[in-house]
Order: C-alpha cells, then sequence, then structure tokens
C-alpha cells in the first residue's frame, strides 16, 4: 500500500468516526428496577421471593449491562416496614442493610415508615446510607426533614428522583407524626419537577401512592399521572400492592408497580436519544429461590432469622393465670384471654370500646413467663389496630348485630368497655364505661383493620369505613405492648360483658 493510499483510507476512516459518533453519545440505555411494600419479606417463602433471589437478579442485571455499556438504576417504593416478624422484632434493619448491599439508590418514605417514633425512621435512614425520600413530608415546623430528591449521573444521563407519600398517612398512622403532616402530592410535584426536568434527562417520582384505591384523601398514581405536570417521565408506585402486567401510559407518562413481599421485580430498559425517551420495555419479573444460591448471602439471611428468633423468644411479661385461647372455648363464650385483647387495644387505641372476633383468636398462653412468640401465637395476623368514631346510636346497632354470630364461629364477638343484656334479641341495660349508653355521644371505637373493612360478617363497619383512623399499631403489638405495662396478669371471665345473647 502507497503512503498516499494509507492517509486517503486513514482521513476516510476519521470522517467515518466523526459521523457515527455523535449518533453513538446521543444514544444511552437506561435500565430501572424497582421493588415495593416489602414489609419484612426478606427470606423466600415455599421457595418463591426473598432478598437472596432478588440480589442474585439484579447482580446478573447489573453485569449484563456492564458488558453492553447500559446503566442500572435500583429503587424502592415504600413500606419496608411491619409485616415479617423477624425483621419487625429487629426494625427492619436486616431489610436496610441488605438493600444497602444491593446497591439502593433511593427508597420513598411509605405510610408504614411512620409505624415507629420518627426517631427511629431517623436512624433506619441514617443505617440504610441510601436516601429516605418525601418531597410533600414536611415536620410540625413546616420543614422537610428528608430529602425531596436525589439526582444520579449515569453515564452521559442524568436521571433526578423525587419521592412522595401518600396523604393519607395523615390519617392512617397519625401516633408518631409529632404535629408532622403531608402536603398535597400534585402541588408539590408541580412545584419541584419542572426544575429538576431542566437539568434532567429522566425525572421519576418515586411513590408510595397507590393504583386505584380511591382514597378520598389521598392522591394516586395515575391521578398524578394525568395531572400534566411538567417534566415528569415515569412513576414508579407502592402502597396498593398492584402486580401490573405492563407499565401504564397515561397523559405521556408511564406507571408501573411490581406487587409486594417481595416476590416481583420491576424492570425498566429505556433508551434515550438525546436526553429524550424514545423507546421502552417494562416488565415484571418473578423471584424464584435458586438452587446454586449466594452462600454469602445464605449466610447472612441465616443469621438475621436467627437473630430475629431470639427477640421472639424475648421475655415481655408473665401470666398468673392460663390465658385461654382454646378454640373450641373461645367462639362460644367469653374467655379471659379474649377479654385481655379486646382490652388491650382499647388502651393502646385510648377507645372507649373495642370488639375482636374470636377467629382472630388462634392460640392460648400457658401460665408464667410471656414471650413474643406467644404474642404472635395468639395474633399471627398482624392486622392493623385502628379506630371509629360512631354514636351511641351506631354501637346499639353494632350490638343489635350480636345475636347474628353464632357460636362456633369466627366472627364471635368480645368486648371492652361495654356491658349489656339481651333480652328478646335486643340489647338493653347498656353501658360504655360503667355509663348508660349516649345515642347522642360520640364513641371511640378500637379494632383491627380486619373487622373494619366488614370481613367476618361485621359488613355494619363498612358504613363507617370513612371514618377510619390506623393507630400506627398492629393487634400483637397492641397485646404486647398491654402485657407489659400490666404485667403480671390475671385476668378473670367470671361476669360475662354481654349477658343473655344465645343463651350464653
Amino acid at each position: 500500500m502507497t503512503l498516499r493510499r494509507a492517509i486517503a483510507r486513514f482521513l476516510a476512516s476519521l470522517i467515518l468516526i466523526c459521523v457515527l459518533v455523535p449518533a453513538a453519545l446521543g444514544s444511552e440505555r437506561l435500565t430501572i428496577l424497582h421493588i415495593n411494600d416489602t414489609h419484612g419479606h426478606i427470606w423466600a417463602q415455599k421457595q418463591s421471593g426473598g432478598f437472596e433471589a432478588l440480589a442474585l437478579l439484579i447482580d446478573s442485571i447489573r453485569k449484563e449491562a456492564a458488558l453492553d455499556g447500559s446503566h442500572v438504576v435500583f429503587v424502592h417504593a415504600g413500606d419496608v416496614n411491619t409485616g415479617y416478624p423477624e425483621s419487625d422484632m429487629q426494625h427492619a434493619l436486616c431489610d436496610l442493610s441488605m438493600l444497602r448491599k444491593m446497591g439502593c439508590d433511593a427508597m420513598v418514605l411509605g405510610n408504614h415508615e411512620f409505624d415507629n417514633p420518627l426517631s427511629l425512621l431517623d436512624f433506619q435512614s441514617c443505617y440504610a446510607r441510601f436516601p429516605f425520600l418525601s418531597a410533600n413530608y414536611v415536620d410540625k415546623y413546616g420543614k422537610r426533614p428528608f430529602e425531596s430528591n436525589v439526582i444520579l449521573n449515569k453515564g452521559d444521563t442524568t436521571v433526578a428522583i423525587v419521592g412522595f407519600t401518600t396523604e393519607s398517612t395523615q390519617r392512617s398512622e397519625p401516633v408518631w407524626l409529632d404535629g408532622g403532616g403531608f402536603l398535597n402530592v400534585i402541588d408539590t410535584a408541580r412545584e419541584i419537577v419542572p426544575g429538576l426536568a431542566e437539568s434532567a434527562d429522566v425525572v421519576i417520582a418515586l411513590g408510595h401512592l397507590g393504583w386505584k384505591l380511591g382514597e378520598p384523601d389521598a392522591t394516586g398514581s395515575g391521578e398524578l399521572a394525568a395531572a400534566g405536570v411538567e417534566g415528569l417521565d415515569i412513576i414508579i408506585d407502592g402502597h396498593s400492592h398492584t402486580l401490573f402486567s405492563n407499565a401504564e401510559d397515561i397523559n405521556g407518562v408511564l406507571v408501573a408497580q411490581a406487587g409486594a413481599y417481595t416476590t416481583h421485580l420491576g424492570r425498566f430498559d429505556l433508551t434515550l436519544e438525546d436526553g429524550e425517551i424514545q423507546q421502552w420495555e417494562w416488565s415484571a419479573i418473578p423471584l424464584s429461590a435458586s438452587a446454586d444460591g449466594d452462600e454469602y448471602l445464605e449466610t447472612e439471611l441465616a443469621w438475621f432469622k436467627s437473630a430475629g428468633d431470639r427477640k421472639m423468644n424475648d421475655v415481655i411479661g408473665e401470666t398468673r393465670v392460663l390465658l385461654d385461647g382454646d378454640r373450641s372455648h373461645v367462639r362460644f363464650r367469653e374467655t379471659n384471654l379474649a377479654r385481655l385483647v379486646s382490652d388491650a387495644m382499647k388502651e393502646i387505641a385510648a377507645a372507649d370500646l373495642a370488639v375482636v372476633n374470636a377467629g382472630g383468636i388462634r392460640d392460648s398462653i400457658q401460665p408464667g413467663k410471656i414471650t413474643m412468640r406467644d404474642v404472635y401465637a395468639v395474633f399471627p395476623f398482624r392486622n392493623m389496630l385502628v379506630t371509629m368514631d360512631i354514636t351511641g346510636a351506631d354501637v346499639l346497632a353494632l350490638l343489635e348485630t350480636v345475636p347474628s354470630f353464632r357460636q362456633g364461629t369466627g366472627g364471635f364477638p368480645h368486648f371492652s368497655g361495654v356491658e349489656a343484656r339481651f333480652e328478646n334479641g335486643k340489647p338493653c341495660d347498656v353501658t360504655i364505661g360503667g355509663a348508660p349508653l349516649d345515642m347522642n355521644k360520640t364513641y371511640r371505637l378500637a379494632t383491627s383493620s380486619y373487622l373494619a373493612n366488614g370481613a367476618d360478617g361485621y359488613e355494619i363497619m363498612n358504613k363507617w369505613k370513612d371514618r377510619i383512623r390506623e393507630t400506627g399499631f398492629t393487634d400483637t403489638d397492641s397485646l404486647a405492648t398491654y402485657i407489659e405495662r400490666n404485667s403480671p396478669v390475671s385476668p378473670q371471665d367470671d361476669m360475662p360483658r354481654i349477658q343473655g345473647r344465645q343463651g350464653v
């Protein structure tokens, strides 16, 4: 090859490179991975789900991305707290530790992040060492104590993630807010998102909002998408535990949610040209436990499980008598344990009266030391403890349903704070807290979220669903706290609180 021909070929190559490189530089691929509402489910259930399967899949996707030059974002759409006992016993620190090791870029505060004192939430945030986001949560001084957003630089792509917590947290978890509250999501998005879009290529609303929940005091993710917030590209959602079959495109905003309890990993694959999304795909990938798991992850998960088990064996109190939760007793008549659990609900919720269904009480507690494991055996479902403000007329209407709950059924009711006598199937001589029932007075009723939503034959409560207020405690928490406060306990069941129902 002559020198002149070599120089000509070299110059032609340079021209070709100059033509192609700008196009290549203008094209970026971005993968967004997301989970939500894990609620302590970091261990596999029946060979599926769990953080080991999640970590292995994320690691595989990151390796794949490194080979093809794309970039990965991994986020959590809220509610790491409240669900699996061994996690709850460790304040979800095991969950946060593993999320940190998986490279979580951000988590939005879910409503259940407010199930505990704010000091614990602050500690969890420091321990996690990845951003806890909520642009619309303000403290009692009107300040935002957590970051509103985070900016990530992924190759040549700038990603802005802004967090939004459902406004219904004000209603559902009021106990630990200490005067704080939640700003309107759409108004807050309009305040923050356009500014982020000026410098970011992709703006993600990481929301714990819910998909079509129909909550009157809260903004759903579909409503946020339809609001026309300038610069918003994607909403990654949580709260409603909805497993999408495909992402929704609403008003040019993509919305997705990946179920709950660490059973699926949501995955967006974006192709961007000059900072604009040109193509996208989304899927929810089922998480299956692998026979060839990671030995280190297995060891760490086993250690956390063991630590949780030890906490379940912690002694929280003592009973001097058998606490009778036997199915053949508690579904037919009042027992001392049924009284105890309803008394616990009433006291912890600061209510005037409480009702619990017999089917929610699953075991007895033997005389002697009481452990958290005993409490979970009694109340394994961990329903939220809620209150509803109802009138005296409503109380009477609730009592009038008592004869409809036949003995032996799970709906058989147990009350605290109420005494009544039945004559000809009708309640009479009704007292609340020892005082005659006032038909016009407002009383606070405590019960489980299960009954408050009309389950187990309590359809009458559907009339009061708009009055539901969550306390921030589960029924399990209320019983444990009550035992700790009042130990040693020795409840009796000599005189029925509700006399004459079905001959009892």
